[in-house]
């Protein structure tokens, strides 16, 4: 298993990072998570297109997490191609594609919804993975999605959200936790109010989980500061740039 970031800053963030977005390499296997703004353009930036991608995860309706979808629509229909993509029950592509004025590329997409629920479900099941999801806790409703390999390796993804027991429990002894951190020590008032963690509350989360790894992700405006990690190692994204799941263990 590897996971590519394509994307790791949030709506309001230096445009060199790019709205946060994953891919996820599972032997044949590509699963695509959260959509944003420049998504299809950081897909082929690092080698990837939209062909090649076989599941979409997409983590709430927010912006940041969805507008890049209808981008990989147009796409998807000029090669004749289907894209299956999973969400909450109140993504509503038909209005974002109406308000975009192509309804007719929605052919491209096959959504499939999802209830958002505090316990774990498995959602997907592919011939490489299984794919799981609790609800975060957001602002608007919101998914953070687990995946396992048929190895036993396993990557969480919080999506945006509080910190949050659910998340805990989902990404439970995973190798990889990626959690949002959209404030530093210190903002938790502020951050809460507008649905994020903090950095100090991500690396709680992953130590309460029993995660190796913290990847953050999801800056704002400010660099990231972490400290206090206490045997929660840090790996830091580089768009582009494969992170091995088997080198971490």
């Amino acid at each position: 298993m590897r996971v590519i970031p394509l994307g790791i800053g949030g709506w309001v963030s230096n445009p060199l990072l790019g709205n946060v977005s994953l891919l996820v390499e599972i032997n044949n296997s590509r699963i695509l998570i959260d959509t944003g703004e420049g998504t299809y353009r950081a897909l082929r930036t690092c080698g990837f297109d939209v062909n090649k991608v076989d599941l979409i995860l997409i983590t709430h309706r927010h912006g940041d997490h969805i507008m890049g979808l209808s981008t990989l629509a147009l796409f998807a229909r000029s090669m004749g191609i289907t894209l299956r993509v999973y969400g909450p029950r109140d993504v509503d592509l038909q209005g974002l594609f109406n308000a975009l004025g192509i309804p007719q590329y929605l052919s491209a997409v096959d959504f499939h919804s999802i209830d958002p629920s505090p316990e774990p479900s498995t959602v997907v099941i592919g011939r490489d993975y299984r794919v799981t999801a609790v609800s975060a806790d957001h602002t608007v409703p919101a998914l953070a999605y687990r995946i396992e390999d048929s190895d036993g390796s396993c990557i969480a993804y919080s999506g945006d959200t509080r910190p949050s027991k659910s998340i805990v429990n989902l990404s439970r002894d995973c190798t990889l936790l990626i959690h949002e951190v959209s404030g530093n020590p210190g903002t938790e008032e502020a951050s809460h109010l507008h649905g994020h963690s903090t950095t100090s509350e991500a690396i709680q989360v992953a130590r309460e989980a029993g995660v190796k790894y913290l990847m953050p992700v999801h800056y704002y405006v400010e660099s990231p500061i972490l400290s206090g990690t206490q045997g929660i190692n840090i790996v830091i994204p580089v768009p582009c740039t494969p992170i091995d799941i088997q080198k971490l263990k």
